[in-house]
């Protein structure tokens, strides 16, 4: 006999974490939920490539290094030392400027940065890789990176870029994995505990990786755009009324602003759990796990759609 799980955002109305549910919903198979986008993205599909949320070519991760530390065009800079300007000058000449065309999908305010010599010679370990932007970042950055994630095709395409890939489920962590805990001078989970059941145990779990002295990077959705009444309405009839995959496509690029951004739509309305985080429930989240110096790195954004949060184990 099927059983129907309960999704608390359209059976229940709740739609913002609180920790009381902690242990309340159930676990869904996680190496799907996310494995079409990443399936999508190697097959170079119109709106899941070319998009600041995916892309590992040297120009996008540019963009993330410089979200990171403020540094413009880091990678040629190394390769091209003190020819770097005649090589940007030739470039716009022959392709143009693709800075715009480079801001599909968004940019990240975060301030403050971090230093340009941060990551360098760090144990760094990325939770749900996805494609591997973050991953090829911190590399590029100097880290030493162990990248992990449940799906397939996230791990396929990461494993271009990375040889120390592995599947992991998250949850995982705490009960099986004490190889992994204390391991890890930086730990980033991107995107990751807002789409599970229990995104207070996921993020326990993603804690015990770092290691003393070692630091604790976040994305996890706030409230405001992802509880809103329209895209709760979206979210809905993707899950209620769409049956196939090219359904479910075909809507996700009807409610796009371009076909080129597909994916943020896609993202936002595939998961079966899309919490939304109160920003002091995360900072007490690291507080309870021993970190100190705990940071909202895009505190000084009007409208978020998401906290960027760090913090450094005492």
């Amino acid at each position: 006999m099927k059983i129907t799980m309960i999704n608390p955002h359209f059976d229940e109305n709740i739609v913002v974490w609180q920790d009381i549910y902690s242990g309340k919903y159930q676990p869904i198979n996680y190496d799907i939920q996310f494995d079409d986008e990443w399936k999508f993205f190697l097959e170079k599909k119109i709106g899941f490539f070319k998009h600041t949320g995916v892309e590992i070519d040297d120009e996008w991760i540019n963009d993330r290094i410089f979200e990171l530390n403020g540094i413009k065009h880091y990678i040629e800079t190394n390769k091209y030392g003190q020819l770097l300007g005649r090589y940007i000058f030739n470039l716009k000449q022959y392709f143009g400027d693709s800075e715009q065309r480079r801001n599909i999908g968004g940019r990240l305010l975060l301030d403050p940065k971090f230093p340009s010599d941060h990551f360098q010679g760090k144990r760094s370990l990325d939770i749900g890789c996805g494609a591997g932007r973050w991953t090829k970042t911190l590399m590029l950055l100097g880290a030493k990176v162990k990248s992990v994630d449940v799906s397939e095709h996230a791990l396929i395409s990461t494993k271009r870029i990375n040889n120390d890939v592995e599947y992991l489920n998250l949850f995982d962590i705490i009960k099986s994995r004490p190889d992994l805990h204390g391991s890890f001078d930086f730990t980033m989970c991107w995107g990751v505990v807002q789409h599970t059941h229990d995104p207070k145990l996921a993020f326990d779990n993603v804690a015990k990786t770092v290691a003393s002295h070692g630091e604790l990077y976040t994305m996890i959705y706030a409230p405001g755009q992802h509880d809103s009444e329209t895209i709760m309405n979206q979210r809905k009839h993707f899950h209620k009324n769409l049956t196939t995959i090219d359904e479910k496509l075909q809507y996700a690029y009807e409610i796009s602003d371009c076909p080129e951004n597909c994916i943020n739509q896609f993202d936002m309305l595939n998961t079966f759990y899309n919490w939304v985080v109160p920003e002091e429930v995360i900072h007490n989240w690291y507080h309870q796990n021993g970190f100190e110096n705990v940071i909202t790195l895009n505190a000084h954004q009007k409208e978020k759609s998401a906290f960027h949060v760090v913090g450094k184990i005492s």
